[in-house]
């Protein structure tokens, strides 16, 4: 447990780090006692949405258990790690936003909302943040405002590839695929092999029934690091209408394998299930 005189303020200096592949907060992060003096330093960073830190910061340390417990879909017993840490350092911005990532998979989207709403004012440049309140307000289908969120994200930080797909990806629901198409490609301009850009327009051909076009793509992604695991839903449901059933049950074999992702805060399970049954019966 963390010793209540550890953490009662942070400053952020704004110090540019250039790591294009971790989407690391734009400075460093010092820890102050309640005497001002500095007591850890130390820098923070993304992995699947879930921010570490760092150095040897009692706090960040705290802080990178919990994020553990995440990363295995652990989220209730994370939040109650992050929730006892937070009353000795409620000014430490890893444990907002965690707490945050938490209670959205919990499906208590209010309470994440609070988090990150105190989040982005403890580190107001930080865009993470943004993205992910304007992911709830997706979630509570107000995307007007989950685009104005994310063009704020955007603002504060242009060269971060999946703002660019998220705010495409209202455009894909809307059936704007002109602009869907606009904003993936302009994440791909960035970087032409950024998987959830390829994905974007795999998407687009999928839409328009040109399955082929859209295999064509989704093998060319590379799935080694982080990617949009929806991937998988969309090149079984293309090699299912072309007929090529062994693929399709791979496809969402290996979807249902990420049951912790994003994707199924928001699809059944179940209906998975079905569809790899459908499968395999096709292939018998």
């Amino acid at each position: 447990m963390i010793k209540k005189h550890i953490a009662i303020a942070l400053i952020l200096i704004t110090a540019p780090l250039a790591v294009p592949a971790t989407a690391e907060i734009p400075g460093v992060i010092y820890h102050l006692n309640d005497r001002g003096e500095v007591i850890g330093r130390f820098s923070i960073y993304a992995k699947e949405d879930i921010l570490f830190c760092t150095g040897d910061d009692p706090a960040g340390t705290e802080n990178n258990r919990a994020a553990e417990l995440m990363l295995l879909g652990e989220f209730t017993a994370a939040s109650q790690l992050l929730e006892d840490a937070l009353i000795h350092a409620p000014l430490f911005l890893p444990f907002r936003y965690n707490l945050g990532i938490c209670y959205l998979y919990l499906n208590r989207l209010d309470v994440a909302m609070m988090h990150f709403t105190k989040a982005k004012h403890l580190v107001p440049e930080y865009d993470r943040i943004y993205l992910q309140i304007g992911y709830i307000y997706d979630r509570k289908n107000d995307e007007t405002r989950a685009l104005e969120y994310f063009r704020a994200a955007l603002r504060l930080n242009p060269t971060e590839l999946n703002t660019y797909i998220l705010i495409g990806n209202i455009y894909y629901r809307r059936n704007q695929i002109s602009l869907a198409r606009r904003h993936y490609e302009r994440a791909l301009k960035i970087n032409p092999s950024y998987p959830n850009g390829l994905l974007g327009l795999a998407k687009i051909h999928f839409q328009k029934e040109e399955y082929i076009k859209a295999i064509v793509l989704f093998k060319s992604i590379d799935t080694s690091g982080e990617y949009d695991k929806s991937l998988h839903f969309y090149y079984a449901e293309s090699s299912f209408k072309l007929g090529d059933y062994r693929r399709a049950a791979e496809e969402y074999e290996k979807l249902l394998s990420f049951r912790n992702d994003r994707f199924f805060l928001v699809n059944s399970v179940l209906l998975i299930k079905h569809k790899l049954d459908l499968s395999r019966r096709f292939i018998e």
